[in-house]
């Protein structure tokens, strides 16, 4: 809901932006589910109280990305994507390097376009980083400053940046002194914000405790499997033409499975996105039974 420049989620009216690049802003297949709208909503709520970097904390396959990516569409917002992993690098999370020509040219990595363009940093899988490159992220966001592999230096600046001095967050000065320097400050936009997502720590994830780690610098959320009622209402808009009593088999088979692992007995935590997965695979193959199908996603 909302004007023509504006859009309402729950009791929160944001207002639109007009994005320079219509093309980084994401567009995906969203149905409006209850548990979805829920978290829209506290989302909306932080955006609207000025939080800067947000933190989505869940299992794998809950709806992390599908949220997110649906806030910025609806708010017009570019987004830059990099997603970690346990070989990144201080040097990869800065520069991209790509074939022109049979020769090796290096481009300024999505982090750094969106600290300079002002855009929305999505960081994925941010559990899976290196301790190091974790701690490099945590002083980009806490303290606004961060070194570059080739040298420049990403700063936030303030009022007083026309002195030759500029601010980080916590108000650490650095001097520009000469143009040489000047050259070598890229000046964080002031509409940069961060949004990470992360798994929970922990079999079978086995990544890093980001929380412990950065926790105190974002918004934090923690995104669950929606209910069983928004599960079957998802289901449905997946797979119209699958009867409603298989549906709810489904979502049911699917709750006793986690039942399972909250109670020690299973080590994996099955996820909305497989159950959405058996029920398209339904949908195409309507010939194939729930025990088929369960053996050709699952197995």
């Amino acid at each position: 809901a909302g004007g023509a420049g504006s859009v309402t989620v729950g009791n929160v009216t944001l207002t639109r932006h007009v994005p320079e690049n219509p093309a980084l802003v994401p567009s995906v297949v969203f149905f409006d589910i209850p548990k979805h709208r829920q978290v829209l909503g506290e989302l909306f709520k932080d955006v609207s109280c000025g939080e800067r970097h947000l933190l989505l904390i869940g299992n794998q396959g809950v709806g992390k990305n599908k949220v997110v990516d649906r806030m910025l569409g609806l708010l017009n917002m570019e987004r830059e994507y990099v997603q970690l992993h346990r070989d990144t690098s201080v040097q990869s999370l800065t520069v991209s390097a790509s074939l022109q020509g049979g020769v090796v040219t290096y481009h300024d990595s999505p982090l750094v376009r969106a600290c300079k363009e002002g855009r929305v940093l999505m960081i994925d899988e941010a559990d899976k980083a290196p301790l190091e490159v974790v701690c490099i992220l945590k002083g980009l966001l806490e303290d606004g400053q961060m070194i570059l592999s080739d040298g420049r230096r990403l700063v936030t600046l303030s009022s007083n940046s026309a002195s030759g001095h500029t601010a980080g967050h916590e108000g650490k000065t650095v001097a520009l002194g000469s143009d040489r320097v000047a050259s070598e400050i890229i000046p964080i936009h002031p509409k940069f914000r961060a949004i990470v997502l992360a798994n929970r720590p922990g079999f079978p994830f086995l990544g890093n405790d980001f929380f412990a780690e950065c926790g105190d610098v974002f918004s934090c959320h923690v995104i669950e499997n929606p209910d069983a009622t928004s599960e079957l209402q998802l289901l449905r808009a997946y797979a119209p033409t699958v009867e409603t009593h298989v549906l709810e088999k489904l979502v049911s088979a699917f709750g006793d499975l986690r039942d399972a692992v909250d109670a020690g007995s299973l080590a994996y935590p099955y996820s909305t996105r497989e159950l959405v997965n058996l029920a398209r695979h339904m949908e195409v193959f309507p010939s194939d039974g729930p025990a088929t199908a369960v053996q050709n996603v699952l197995a």
